[in-house]
């Protein structure tokens, strides 16, 4: 047997490990969760093939567009600012002050709380007669007492509710990835754009930001896929109410496959559907990606 055989079988078994691990649970659950969709199941007896039937259901149920509508919306409300905002406070807590230990792990409780106790807490200042947010609206001027706004109960409002929340629990995240990739730019860079006279301002625009696109890159793909695998803080504080306004794919998925209908074989088909949508969110990036490293 040659070297290079002995190699090749080598490499093969120690991947086979990681190979068997892939698919055991990502494979094999994949291709079954791909075969109930195909079928009609209430989860008991057995089930009956329908072929494509749900995925035409759903292609041709209102309801499925108003959820990923909700999901789209979430999408850009949330992630554009989420990513303005912890760029902003990586600049903030970059480098060595007194106090930026203990501001760094303030800036990151509310994504260690668990998502009852961020319901719970927002829901408290969400409500309309005696809640924070609108006592702080009130003492603005912009919100009347004797008609205070129904943050959670107008379909007006409540997504816009769920995005502020969304904002305040997993900023702190995103920056914290910001600023280790602000912690691996040399300092030389900026000592050699400071000889050639570059302002704090320029040097933040012409050596942070292109050297900080990668970091920019994974954040939002992390918070667009987060966007889109919403379910826990809809959940808990709306159930996707109030009149589904708040219905993400998530809460539709759970409701199909779980509540009073109890299709396996159509919730699964939306699951299947939201699983199409982050494999090209994942593929948008990884092109994104390696065009720039090519660039």
């Amino acid at each position: 047997m040659s070297k290079s055989v002995r190699n090749t079988l080598a490499a093969y078994l120690l991947l086979l490990p990681a190979l068997v691990l892939f698919s055991v649970f990502i494979l094999i659950p994949l291709g079954y969760e791909f075969m109930i969709s195909l079928s009609k199941w209430n989860g008991f007896g057995p089930m009956s093939f329908v072929g494509l039937r749900n995925y035409t259901r759903l292609f041709s149920d209102p309801e499925f567009y108003a959820a990923l509508s909700h999901n789209v919306q979430y999408a850009f409300g949330t992630v554009l600012v989420k990513i303005v905002l912890s760029f902003v406070l990586a600049l903030l807590l970059h480098g060595a002050f007194r106090g930026v230990t203990l501001f760094r792990t303030i800036m990151f409780i509310p994504v260690v709380l668990s998502f009852v106790v961020v319901g719970i807490l927002w829901q408290w200042i969400f409500n309309p007669n005696f809640g924070l947010m609108n006592v702080m609206l009130g003492w603005l001027g912009l919100n009347e007492e004797m008609n205070p706004i129904q943050w959670l109960g107008s379909p007006h409002y409540a997504l816009i509710a769920l995005m502020m929340v969304d904002v305040w629990k997993w900023t702190g995240y995103h920056a914290i990835i910001f600023l280790a990739g602000l912690q691996g730019i040399p300092k030389d860079i900026y000592e050699a754009a400071s000889v050639d006279g570059a302002t704090r301002w320029r040097s933040l625009w012409h050596v942070t930001v292109p050297l900080m696109r990668p970091t920019l890159l994974l954040n939002v793909t992390i918070a667009a896929m987060g966007a889109f695998n919403v379910f826990d803080i809809v959940y808990t504080m709306t159930q996707g109410g109030p009149y589904k306004s708040t219905s993400v794919l998530l809460t539709m998925m759970y409701d199909k496959a779980f509540g009073s209908s109890g299709d396996y074989g159509y919730g699964t088909s939306i699951a299947f559907a939201l699983f199409v949508i982050i494999v090209i969110i994942s593929a948008i990036h990884i092109r994104i990606v390696n065009r720039s490293e090519r660039a």
